[in-house]
């Protein structure tokens, strides 16, 4: 999940290299060449050891880095194909449950659940989506789009749980289009569903994280800068399926600042206008393409003028409806928008933005420190509440709780990692505290122990990390929250009217 940001050092890397191949030296300089049984043998120990000791002299495997399988977009590929639902397979397999109120232990400040059943949005308060339920009623109604920012961390990051969300909110209130895109892929399993969207080499991609540089990342947490001439990026519908199929404006996110250089924008082929993106001082800038509503593609290039920095792109197809953003990064954690985000770059963002939902999906490389500074954590949460209060004083905030995740125990069976209930039960009393929403995901789809069942589960929802879901799961995770979303939505009253 960080191996977006730390790099195995090369004289580690060499030395693994130099005692791989002096394994292999020693054991085929025999006559022949040939190993016999014992050898072999020796040799896959001894291969095992090594491998099994790369985490613990390479620092920046040792925390954080989690490979993502190749299975997980394989599956994803697959699911694409034939069009398969696992959701309605699930209680078939046993995988998701529920948890009894015994097991699932308070907060910082006193009882877990307050009432509220397991797979519900947890509202104390009562009115803390007021403000997104209104969106969505003016969109069903055919008179407004309701926005929702959806941050989190490297479960999201391929738009698999997040596009099951929105693929059913926008069936249900109308699709007013995609949402915000990165420019590039900062990752290869990066992914957006229902859109076309595509990149040539020469973007150069700085993740949100700790860093010294200057913390402009834009909406989505990732700048891309190039000056090289005909770096192109390119943004458009999808060719078939239920939504994403028009589109009625782009909308470009990028920064102007002294000495920026300039990119053309096309739309399907035919050239619309050069941007400059020079100013006397750095700011965030935006650049609005209109079409008319329909299929269309728009194509975004350097001209290699000078610097060109650049975050992303939103799509719009209509009047009316639901946008649902994916912003996820790889290895993030909500001290980074705290922290790391310059706090009046990031409120330039969302008010161009201006979403009616901002949900924080964090606690996935929290969850990695078993020693994790619950004081510090509190902190962070309830900054990021604030400046987005600041920023955008009416919108609603939900907090999301990380999935399970797991590790090997002591006799070898999955098992939950402990900071993971721990990290669900102070978020429920910080969205309690800052009147916040709260959707407990880690209990929804089976409390303690789910990655193991999800692991064993056929179809599989769980890879072979016990971290990331399968496209099966992210799908099974998407439809809980989108289930809790609508169930709060059903029993929500504006005030004075009655509903529907």
């Amino acid at each position: 999940m960080m191996e977006g940001f730390y790099r195995v050092a090369n004289p580690t890397t060499a030395r693994l290299k130099q005692q791989l191949a002096l394994l292999k030296t020693r054991s085929l300089g025999r006559p022949g060449g040939r190993l016999g049984a014992a050898g072999k043998t020796g040799q896959a120990l001894a291969l095992s050891v090594i491998l099994a000791l790369i985490p613990h002299v390479v620092p920046g495997l040792r925390r954080y880095r989690v490979f993502l399988p190749a299975g997980f977009r394989a599956e994803r590929a697959v699911d694409q194909a034939t069009g398969a639902s696992p959701f309605d397979q699930v209680a078939e397999t046993g995988a998701p449950g529920v948890v009894s109120d015994a097991s699932r232990g308070s907060g910082p400040s006193g009882p877990g659940r307050s009432g509220f059943a397991t797979g519900q949005i947890e509202d104390p308060s009562g009115h803390a989506l007021d403000h997104f339920f209104e969106a969505l009623s003016r969109a069903k109604g055919g008179q407004g789009i309701a926005r929702v920012c959806h941050y989190g961390d490297s479960p999201i990051t391929n738009d698999g749980i997040t596009s099951t969300v929105r693929k059913q909110l926008q069936l249900r209130f109308g699709d007013a289009g995609h949402g915000f895109i990165l420019i590039d892929k900062p990752w290869g399993w990066y992914e957006h569903a229902a859109v076309t969207h595509d990149a040539t080499r020469g973007w150069t991609s700085d993740p949100m994280f700790i860093a010294h540089s200057d913390h402009l990342y834009g909406l989505g947490g990732v700048s891309f800068t190039s000056d090289h001439a005909d770096t192109t990026a390119t943004f458009g519908t999808a060719a078939d399926g239920e939504i994403g199929r028009q589109v009625s404006s782009f909308d470009i996110y990028y920064l102007a600042q002294p000495g920026g250089g300039e990119f053309d924008l096309e739309v399907d082929g035919s050239p619309v206008r050069r941007v400059s993106t020079a100013r006397d001082v750095v700011v965030s800038e935006f650049a609005g393409v209109q079409v008319p509503r329909g299929p269309h593609t728009l194509s975004i290039s350097a001209v290699g003028n000078g610097e060109v920095r650049l975050f992303g792109v939103a799509l719009e197809s209509g009047p009316a409806g639901v946008q649902y953003d994916s912003l996820g990064v790889n290895g993030a954690f909500v001290g980074l928008l705290a922290n790391y985000m310059d706090a009046e770059h990031w409120t330039e963002q969302l008010r161009h933005r201006n979403p009616d939902l901002v949900i924080l999906n964090y606690g996935t490389n929290e969850s990695q420190f078993d020693r994790l500074s619950m004081d510090q954590y509190h902190r962070d949460t309830v900054e990021v509440i604030n400046r987005i209060r600041a920023a955008l004083p009416d919108t609603s905030i939900m907090l999301v709780a990380p999935m399970d995740r797991g590790k090997r125990g002591d006799g070898g069976g999955i098992v939950t990692r402990p900071t993971i209930p721990r990290l669900v039960n102070y978020q429920r009393a910080i969205a309690a505290e800052t009147g916040c929403a709260f959707f407990d995901t880690y209990s929804a789809m089976g409390g303690e122990g789910t990655v193991g069942r999800w692991c064993e589960a056929r179809p599989k929802l769980m890879c072979g990390d016990y971290t990331h879901p399968t496209a099966k799961g992210a799908e099974v995770v998407g439809n809980l929250i989108y289930n809790a979303i609508i169930a709060a939505y059903d029993d929500y009253r504006p005030a004075g009217l009655a509903r529907n």
